[in-house]
């Protein structure tokens, strides 16, 4: 579909060349499911994002992680699609309640923003219902503690958040990992019952509307999700999907939201 010519900004951070270098967007010709193919070592990336993905990222966008940070709260509500994303959520949170459908105890709820180093979303999630925490590998988040936000530096799984964990949030994350399977299912069994999982990915939209230079199709990105694919991921991992939605976001990008129950 669509093939990139030479290795990009991230690629070359960690020393992919350019000999013998191969890397296109493909799609099944039996379920529509769109994959990234290419010549590198698979395990290459993982050095990214031990380094800092989002630092390597911050160094050609002209600004930290923590100054991308500040700028982004700053924003006003109408310039802020992590705040009408967190209005999202809360929205099917409520639902699912009064469905009678979540038998949570009396907050504050605890929540965790898996992959969540920029801070954003965490440190706009928290109100007097709800207590954030951040687990993301990357050393680059840290600055979150400051805020009064726990931050752990360490892949999601079981037992690193103490007590029961109503919501986790993965906002563009599985498209970066090898095992998106086994990530949810990891985050699956962190959770407390009734638990819940937040998941935002690039829309497969993207294709036929974004021009092949867009970031979307960057080399980190290893998966391109629709509706059926990402209904089907989640329900092989453990969840029941009970609202979902395809939007076009404040800055352009096609995107996929779900949220789903823990099974």
């Amino acid at each position: 579909m669509l093939t990139a010519p030479a290795p990009d900004a991230y690629e070359q951070r960690v020393g992919v060349s350019g000999d013998g270098f191969y890397r296109a967007w493909m799609r099944c010709d039996g379920c529509g499911f769109h994959y990234s193919r290419y010549s590198r070592d698979p395990a290459v990336l993982d050095r990214l994002y031990e380094q800092g993905y989002r630092e390597a990222a911050a160094a050609w966008r002209g600004a930290t992680t923590e100054e991308t940070f500040r700028k982004v709260v700053a924003l006003p509500d109408d310039q802020s699609e992590t705040r009408a994303r967190i209005r999202w959520i809360r929205q099917g949170i409520a639902e699912a309640r009064q469905a009678g459908l979540l038998d949570w105890p009396s907050p504050p709820w605890s929540m965790v923003d898996v992959g969540g180093a920029t801070g954003i979303m965490a440190y706009e999630f928290r109100d007097a219902e709800w207590r954030p925490h951040v687990v993301d590998p990357a050393p680059e988040g840290r600055f979150i503690e400051a805020h009064g936000i726990p931050y752990v530096q360490a892949p999601f799984r079981d037992g690193l958040i103490s007590g029961p964990v109503q919501l986790a949030t993965l906002v563009y994350v599985l498209e970066h990992l090898r095992d998106p399977e086994q990530a949810l299912r990891d985050v699956a069994s962190g959770l407390g019952g009734d638990g819940m999982a937040f998941i935002e990915v690039p829309d497969a939209l993207a294709f036929g509307r974004k021009p092949v230079e867009d970031d979307i199709f960057n080399s980190c990105h290893l998966w391109m999700f629709d509706p059926v694919s990402l209904l089907a991921l989640l329900a092989r991992s453990g969840f029941e999907t009970l609202r979902l939605a395809r939007v076009r976001t404040l800055r352009g990008h096609y995107t996929l939201m779900a949220l789903a129950l823990r099974r």
